[in-house]
């Protein structure tokens, strides 16, 4: 059998290992803030990270076509994230919020407005919106960079599969 048919079913695989490793860090991200109650960048590397390893793992070759497939579920992994954030969270963290006496400016603002939309009865999508900074720009870019350097990794594929 010739290299190009032995990878064809593996290389269908792909997408579902990245799908698996980011939907596992979108949902690591939102528990992460439920236990914690603070949003951490460092979770989109993991998240990044879990993607890329799923597709490698899935695949067994190295290719771009792959790892740019690991970018996008890594970046469909942080909307994971903060989606499940909105749904598990927001209620909580509001209530947490307004029982603190001193809350800063900010925050009150803040949580004065998703209080406001969430009776509204908005969607969650704004209320994703409402939640998401301009920082979060960088959580997408590091997950998109550390997702597309795990599955393209010549070292990690050596390691995993003992090519040489």
């Amino acid at each position: 059998m010739s290299d190009t048919n032995r990878s064809s079913p593996s290389i269908i695989l792909a997408p579902t290992g990245a799908l698996l490793g980011a939907i596992i860090g979108g949902i690591l991200w939102a528990k992460y803030i439920n236990w914690t109650g603070m949003t951490a960048g460092w979770v989109a590397l993991v998240i990044g990270l879990l993607t890329g390893l799923g597709a490698v793992m899935t695949s067994r070759t190295r290719r771009v076509a792959i790892a740019s497939v690991a970018v996008f579920f890594a970046i469909m992994g942080i909307l994971l994230g903060k989606y499940l954030d909105v749904r598990w969270n927001a209620p909580r963290t509001v209530g947490i919020i307004e029982a603190q006496p001193d809350i800063p400016p900010e925050y009150a603002e803040s949580i004065a407005k998703m209080v406001e939309a969430s009776e509204a009865g908005n969607s969650t999508w704004k209320l994703m919106r409402m939640r998401m900074e301009w920082f979060d720009l960088i959580y997408y870019a590091v997950a998109s960079f550390v997702a597309f350097r795990t599955a393209y990794s010549k070292r990690l594929h050596q390691l995993l599969f003992r090519t040489a």
